[in-house]
This record gives structure tokens, sequence and C-alpha cells, in this order.
């Protein structure tokens, strides 16, 4: 193969990697560990329970891999297909190697981390493998001021990558990006070594990396970009090139829809997971580009980090903010630069570009994306940012700058302040990734006006203050939690999340049954079938001695929903055993027993009410209808006996005393 001055040969024509390779890759993973070390401790946080900690299919082991496999990603965990988000997720390969795990090692969080900074390293370690072979003509002779070497110190020490590596569920960020680039590194390989298996290497590569998550479906066009860039390839060969990635996204898509149907399908009605929902056409772009424009900031400047950029974190602002028109300008120049720039194969256009096209599926531009914004959207663009940073620091600025002492020590120095200062703030940031309550208590002092922060931590607190033996703490916690909560309501009034904490808070905190119903039934007045409230009055009334009390509440709910077996039933029990009011009871019995003919406890109920009142057929027809329903409940059969021998019929009373028996010897 004949070799030009741009050709790629990572073997041959870079002596870094050949002559320095092994102390390379070592210092690429200790970085890694030491900067994302202190995370091994931690447990699970945030999404980790929907795809690990509490989802069904990945604690079955290798038993739940086909399911994994034939269903939506939070099927697992919700134990149907809720459809929060548009287009719905697939993303099975990362939530596999979790089921993998704990099939030999059970839940361990510990081993999960690891693994994470593992595949993080060799994230490192490829990066620095194809920028090697990539950038022959920017070689430096000291290795370790390299443009490839550099770009990986900047990627590793990253602040903003906290959120992908210190959070197991990140896995299928970092699986997505591994892959990709190893598509990236066969389709060079091929290239390089003309031989067509490479190209099979590359089709399998890329389509792991869709199945780990779909923004991989962007190599497509940064594989070919990259070809252009850095040889002088005909386009008839790179064209060839792209055919194995193109039936690799064909393959995922085909997989894709078989399993979870139309990726088009209807945004989400629920602000939480549409944060546009209310926004304008015009509100919702100026809003988009204020987030691209928070992105920026977060490369350069990466404080305060967050894991929420939900409602209302982000202000919905209109075209006349200059919060929109600045980002609106500057995406528009460096697009531009890079098309005119492109002709000349430039570094700073093809990192741009790179930049552009991997970060364009998540923007919220071409799809809704479920959020504001998020961190780890930039995992994957922020390699054209670090490649950026580098190529100015140690190739255009020492071009421009003929003081050579100066040099020497200016370049350097700043790259160790800034690596500095990035690996303390992602070690610290490390911290708040220990579990659900340190995070969400830490980033609820950033996302001050998210409701979702209030919410989470409001919600944590409940579950800390229920821990606690200490009464003091116990009230410092639910006073905080109660105080979160009316932040987040403040920002979202109809949150039924926050509605449903702040009732539990304060029934929690003072046992307040008034304060914890008003709020369940600010929720039943828009969902008047939200079963996590009826559930919850079942829980806090078991502890609650007052009947009047139920009568008032259950009569409150039956005007907001006539329609529930519970709130009938309930009403008719609570009329029937402790009020003696059979006649009153009687028409919720016969209304639960409509709603739900197959529960037997209703009719049971309904027929000793009918004896008490001396209405005895009744009471025997719909002692029938229970004793069918429930066939070894020996007070049903007592009860029929009773009734028949007032109804005079010995022999059945008889027969249905003996059956009475025989079930409570079972019992």
């Amino acid at each position: 193969m004949t070799k030009t001055k741009n050709n790629i040969n990572t073997e041959n024509s870079n002596f870094i990697l050949k002559n320095n390779k092994f102390f390379i890759y070592s210092i690429l993973f200790l970085l890694s560990f030491l900067i994302y070390g202190n995370t091994i401790t931690h447990n699970y946080a945030l999404d980790d329970a929907i795809v690990i900690a509490d989802n069904s299919f990945t604690q079955q082991g290798f038993a739940g891999v086909k399911d994994i496999l034939t269903h939506d990603s939070f099927t697992g965990f919700f134990g149907k297909d809720k459809k929060l988000v548009a287009g719905g997720r697939y993303r099975p390969l990362s939530i596999v190697t979790f089921a993998v795990e704990h099939q030999f090692f059970g839940k361990n969080p510990h081993l999960s981390h690891f693994i994470n900074i593992l595949l993080y390293a060799l994230i490192g370690i490829l990066i620095f493998v194809i920028l090697s072979g990539l950038l022959t003509k920017y070689h430096n002779n000291k290795w370790y001021l390299s443009i490839p070497f550099l770009t990986v110190l900047l990627f590793i020490a990253h602040p903003i990558h906290t959120e992908v590596v210190a959070n197991i569920k990140g896995r299928d960020e970092i699986m997505a990006l591994l892959f990709s680039l190893l598509a990236l590194y066969f389709t060079i390989k091929y290239f390089e070594k003309d031989k067509s298996r490479n190209l099979f290497y590359s089709f399998l590569s890329l389509f792991l990396a869709l199945m780990s998550k779909e923004n991989s479906i962007t190599f497509v066009l940064i594989i070919p970009l990259t070809i252009y860039f850095f040889t002088e390839k005909k386009f008839k060969k790179i064209a060839l090139s792209i055919i194995p990635l193109i039936f690799a996204t064909v393959f995922f898509l085909i997989i894709r829809h078989s399993v979870i149907g139309n990726s088009l399908s209807k945004a989400p009605t629920e602000l939480m997971n549409n944060p546009f929902l209310h926004a304008t056409f015009a509100q919702k772009y100026a809003t988009i580009f204020y987030t691209l424009g928070l992105y920026i900031k977060l490369l350069i400047f990466p404080h305060p980090l967050t894991f929420d950029y939900y409602p209302k974190q982000i202000t919905i602002i209109n075209w006349i903010d200059l919060r929109a028109i600045i980002p609106l300008v500057f995406y528009s120049f460096i697009f531009v630069y890079s098309l005119l720039k492109m002709k000349r194969k430039n570094i700073i256009a093809y990192s741009i570009f790179y930049f552009l096209i991997t970060f364009s599926i998540v923007s919220n531009i071409v799809f809704p994306v479920g959020t504001f914004m998020n961190e780890r959207f930039m995992f994957m663009p922020s390699i054209g940012f670090c490649l950026i940073m580098a190529y100015f620091l140690f190739y255009l600025i020492p071009k421009h700058i003929k003081n050579k002492k100066f040099l020497a020590i200016f370049s350097p120095l700043l790259l160790v302040v800034i690596l500095s200062l990035y690996s303390f703030k992602t070690i610290d940031r490390n911290k708040a990734w220990k579990n659900d309550f340190v995070l969400f208590t830490t980033d609820v002092k950033t996302s001050t006006n998210s409701a979702k922060s209030n919410c989470s931590a409001g919600g944590k607190l409940i579950e800390k203050a229920q821990k606690t033996g200490d009464k003091k703490i116990r009230d410092e916690y639910l006073k905080l939690s109660i105080k979160y909560l009316q932040k987040s309501l403040e920002i979202y009034p109809n949150y039924n999340d926050a509605l449903l904490l702040l009732g539990n808070a304060y029934f929690e905190y003072n046992k307040d049954y008034d304060k914890t119903i008003f709020y369940y039934k600010r929720i039943l007045n828009r969902n008047p079938n939200y079963e996590n409230v009826y559930n919850n009055i079942s829980v806090i009334f078991s502890k609650l001695d007052s009947v009047d009390y139920k009568i008032k509440v259950y009569n409150e709910l039956y005007k907001i929903n006539q329609n529930r077996y519970d709130i009938n039933y309930n009403l008719g029990l609570l009329y029937s055993r402790f009020k003696m009011n059979y006649v009153k009871a009687i028409p919720y019995f016969q209304r639960a027993v409509k709603i739900n003919p197959e529960k037997a406890q209703a009719y049971k109920d309904l027929g000793v009410v009918y004896g008490l009142l001396h209405e005895f057929k009744k009471s025997a027809q719909v002692l029938q209808i229970a004793a069918k329903l429930d066939k070894k409940d020996p007070q049903v059969f007592y009860n029929l006996g009773i009734t028949y021998r007032a109804l005079g019929d010995k022999n059945k009373a008889d027969k249905y005393f003996e059956k009475a028996k025989e079930f409570k010897k079972l019992k």
C-alpha cells in the first residue's frame, strides 16, 4: 500500500504509539481510576433503580435477557410499557450486562461502578489510538505534549462526564461511545489493510453501539467524514465503507420497531416528560438555543453541575432574549466556519462537525428528548471540544508565539491548571453520586427551580426520616421535606408525585390527616383513579380509629369517583359494621359488587347485612355467589347455614354447617 503524507497508518507512521504504547495506556488507566475511583464504594443512584436495582428482568440474570431484548427499556421496572417519553426507549445492551453481573454477583453496585471506570479508560485508550493514526502531521516529538494524548487527558478529566461514569446507568452512554469508536477504528483499519473483514467488524461494532444507545446513529456520518478529513481516499471508496454502517443501522431500526413500534409516537402530555408542553413554537426553539449556549458554558466552565434540568430549572424564553440570540449566532458562525474550511480539511472544522453531528440527536432540535438538557448528552460530543482545546494549546498557540522560553512554560502550565481544576471538580462531584439521598439533597441546592429536584429531595427526606429512631432528627428531616415539596408545587402545582409525597410528609410529621387528605384529593380531582392515593389512604386509615372521619373522607371521595370498588365497599363496611346502619350500607355494597363482580368480600358482607335485616332470601342468593367465588371460606358456609335455618330449610342448613366445619379444620 502506497503511503502519502496524510495517509492513515497507526502501526508505522506514529512513533508515539509504537514506542510508548504500554506506558501511555497505563497512564490513561491510572488517571481514569484516580479520578473516578471514589465512586467504587457508591451505591445505586437515580435511574439505576429503573435498569438494575428494581428491574424485574435484570434481577432474573440470564433468564431475563430475552425479556430485556424484546421490551422497552422501562418495562422491566414498571411492569408494562408506559410510553413515558416520545419514541420509547430501546437500549438493551447495557441492561443485558447488568443482568449478567446479577447472575454471577447479585446486587453489587461496587462491581458495576468498577466496570464503568474500566470501560471509560478503554474509551480513552481508543480515542488515543484513533487520533494517533489520524493526526500524524500534527505529531510532537514529546509524546506527552502530542494532541492525541492531551485530548484524551482533557476528555478523561472533564467534570461534565461525571453523570455518565459515576451513575451506573450511564453505561449505555459509555458502551455507545466505545462501540461507535470501534466502528470508526475498524473502518480506518479497512483503509489501511484493505481487508474486508474489517468492514464486518465495523458493522458489528456500530450495531452493538446502537443496541447500547440510539445516538450512535450519528457515526454513520462521523465515520465517512473522518475518512474524508484525514485521508486522500476517493469518494467511491469512502461510500463503499459506509454500506456496512447503513446495514447495521437498518438492522437495528427494524429490531427496534418490532419491539417498541413507531418511534415517532405522539409527545407525552405530562410536563415532566415534555418540558416544552406549554411553550409556543418560537418559545420552544428560543429555549433550545438557550440550552445550547449552556452546554458550551459547561464545557468551558463546568460549574455548577446537576442531574436535573427539568421544569422549570430552565426558563422558557423568547427570541428577544440575548440568551437565545447569542447561542444562535455562535452556532451559526461555527457551522459556516466549518463549511468554509471543509475543503482545506481543517482540524478545527472537523472537530466542530464532529461536535455538531453527535450533539444533534440529543439537542431537542431534531427529536424531543424528554428534558431541557442533560450533562450526559455532552459525553459523545465533548471529544470534539477536547480536541479543539488540545489543538489550540499545543499546535496553534505555539505557531504564533515566537518566545520559545515563554511558550515552554505557558502551554504546559495552562494545561496543568486546567487538568488540575477539572480533576478536582470531577472527584468532588463524584461524591454527590453516592446514593439517591446524597444526590437529591445536594443537587436541589443547584436546581432550585426544578419541580423534579425539589420533589425528589422531599421524597428521600421522608424515607430517611422513617429510618431514624431519633424524633428530633426525624422531625427536622420531615420539616425540610415539606419545605422542598411545597416549593415543588409552587413551581408545578399539578405535579402528582409532589402532591402525593406532601400528603405523606404531613402524615409522617404530625399525623395531620386533614392536610394529608387535602393533597391527595388535589390529585384525585384531576386523576380520579390514581391508584397510589387509594393505596396510601388504605394504609393511613389502618392506623386511625375515628370511624366518623373515615366515613367523612370516603363520602368526599365518593363525590369524586363513584365507580371505585374500594370507596363503595369501605362505605358499606363502615356503615354496617361500625354504625349498624344496614339500610344505608346496602346501596354501597350493591354498587361494589356491580363494579367488581369477581370479588367475594363485598358479596359476603352484603349477605350478612341482608341477614341482619331478616331479608333471608336475598341473603342466601348473595352468599351463594360469595361461596362460588371463595370456595374454601368456612365463614361463608356458616352464614349460609344460619340463613337457611332461618328460612326453615334444615337439610340445606345442616349441609352448609358441615362444609363450614370441614373447611375450618383445613384452615
